[in-house]
Parts: C-alpha cells; structure tokens; sequence
C-alpha cells in the first residue's frame, strides 16, 4: 500500500466515523469518490457499502444511529484512552501525553477535541510520518480491534470501518502492543 493510498483510507475512515450531521452530508460526495479511488478491493468494498448504506437513511435517524452506537455505547466509544481508563486520573495525564506526542510531530490538535478520539488520531495518521503513525497505531491497535469486534457483535454498520482499519494495520505491519500496556511508553517519554 503506497503513502496516497493509506493516506486516503486514514481521511475517509475517519470521515465516515464522524458525527453525521448536514454538514457531514455535504462532504459526502467527495468521500465517495475518494474512496473509489483506492485500489485495495478489501478496502474500497466495505467503505462503499458502508458509505452508501449510511446515505440512504435519514439525516435525524443516522444521527440518532451515531450517538446510540459512539456516545452512549461506554465500549463503543471512539475515545481510545476510555478504553483501559475510564474517567480515571490516569486517562488525564495519558491525554497530556498523546498531545504532546502529536505536536512533537508537527500537528496541533484543535482545543474542542481530545487528543485520543479516532477520527482525529486517523487524521493525523493521514499526515504523520509513517514512523508516528504506526507506533500510535501500535499503543491502539488492540483498542480499535476490540471497538471493530463489539460492533460486529452487535451487527453494527460501523463494523465495516473497523474491518478496514484492521486491514490496514495488517498491511502496514501493525503488531499491537498487548492489553493494558499500551501506556507503557509513558514512562519513557520526554516530550
């Protein structure tokens, strides 16, 4: 998979993980066509499924849809750190760090996001030197794996973004750093 190609999975899946409001609506298009773009058919298949799938339903209840599955599904929700956190202490100086991580890389991350929601962290990954993005994608592979597999459980839609990402960290070598030490870097780290 060359650069453009992951950098196109990284923006559409993180576009499609979005709140899905009007203005979501506008911008579909242009994800559609980006995503037909891609040459991977593992990728470009469930993308447009889901794409167009989502499309067709309602504004109001494909919103309705995304904060039942993301914001009131506590393990579902696109906040990784949540995950082995909760609302713990420790989830605040995990946040300072991957802030920080993120600017040492060059991208600053907008004050009304926190650093550890997926869509924003695939953006970066978009941008971010191969190096960053797979040592991050390392720290939160297991994360992402286990939102993708209660989704599928579930028989959520949103499964086939997981299943695309899952993919993609297999294509780009991805080994996830075990369960519960995805911290572990923490001690080392020097801003």
């Amino acid at each position: 998979m060359n650069s453009e190609q992951q950098q196109t999975i990284f923006l559409c899946v993180s576009y499609l993980l979005s709140y899905p409001d009007e203005q979501w609506a506008e911008s579909l298009s242009d994800c559609l066509d980006a995503i037909r773009s891609l040459d991977d058919e593992a990728v470009r298949t469930p993308l447009l499924s889901f794409a167009e799938q989502i499309a067709a339903i309602p504004a109001r209840k494909r919103m309705e849809r995304y904060v039942d599955t993301f914001d009131f599904g506590k393990k579902t929700n696109l906040y990784l750190t949540y995950m082995t956190n909760g609302e713990q202490r420790e989830r605040g100086v995990e946040l300072v760090a991957l802030k920080a991580r993120y600017e040492a890389a060059g991208f600053a991350i907008p004050d009304h996001e926190l650093p550890d929601y997926l869509p924003l962290m695939l953006e970066w990954m978009a941008y971010a030197d191969q190096e960053h993005a797979i040592a991050l994608l390392a720290d939160y592979a297991s994360h992402i794996r286990e939102i993708g597999d209660r989704l599928a459980a579930a028989g959520s839609p949103y499964a086939q973004l997981f299943q695309v990402l899952n993919h993609t960290l297999t294509q780009l070598g991805v080994t996830p750093i075990p369960k519960g030490s995805a911290t572990a870097w923490l001690a080392n780290f020097s801003g």
